[in-house]
């Protein structure tokens, strides 16, 4: 089976090659109006956003997804798994597995003590908890299975697998919480950021929102847009500390 790739410069212009990659090689599939599997999203400024291509997802998809998207990951709050359940979100997962354990808290100490480790994994998919033989279906499953940290030829980078990958509304913010959690490792740390890989195993695009995404890639390869001088705004740890 052949694996896609896609690389951006940034967040913003990873997905939106994503979709534009989706929408036109997707096949239908159930209730997806585009699916295509072993997907990989290289993003290569985490930190970076392109403004009109943020501009555009505002627009057609809506501001209050990057939230949703990024916030599960890395929330604005970094008190904010205190008042859930560890298993709610991806932050309580990472940071205190079935209320034992804070993974992202080894991966600190392992890369401080041995930075060339292999073994700085940490997953989120609980089988026990996860696994409801007797539904048909489990929303609470978690859709991101785990992250790997590597530190090469100076750079610390994330690795993100995502079992099922929704890139009409929720992909954008996964890819900025995602950059998020890379510089709070790069800080505590002292290591420089270095990329955000993805993979996707089904990466898709949801009836609901397939007139949106058509909408915004129209609108995205008009030809006075394509000749405008592209903005990029640095530190999305910032910028996004608010959605």
């Amino acid at each position: 089976m052949i694996v896609n790739s896609v690389s951006g410069a940034n967040p913003s212009e990873t997905w939106v090659k994503a979709i534009d990659f989706v929408f036109k090689s997707g096949k239908r599939q159930s209730g997806l109006s585009r699916e295509v599997l072993n997907f990989v999203s290289v993003i290569q400024n985490p930190l970076d956003i392109s403004v009109e291509i943020d501009d555009l997802f505002r627009k057609y998809i809506g501001t209050k997804w990057i939230g949703k998207g990024a916030n599960c990951i890395f929330p604005v709050t970094l008190n904010h798994v205190s008042t859930h359940l560890w298993s709610k979100d991806y932050w309580g997962r990472l940071r205190r597995y079935r209320e034992k354990v804070d993974q992202l808290g080894f991966v600190v100490r392992r890369l401080k003590s041995k930075p060339h480790s292999k073994q700085l994994c940490c997953v989120t998919f609980d089988p026990e908890l996860d696994m409801q033989p007797h539904r048909p279906f489990n929303p609470r499953m978690p859709c991101l299975i785990a992250v790997d940290i590597k530190f090469r030829d100076g750079k610390l980078n994330l690795f993100a697998m995502f079992r099922s990958h929704d890139f009409g509304k929720k992909a954008y913010g996964n890819f900025i919480g995602l950059g998020k959690l890379l510089s709070m490792l790069s800080r505590e740390t002292g290591y420089e950021v270095g990329e955000v890989v993805c993979f996707s195993v089904s990466a898709h695009i949801r009836m609901k929102e397939f007139n949106s995404v058509r909408s915004l890639l129209l609108d995205y390869k008009r030809p006075e847009y394509c000749s405008m001088k592209k903005s990029v705004r640095t530190n999305t740890l910032e910028t996004y500390n608010s959605v």
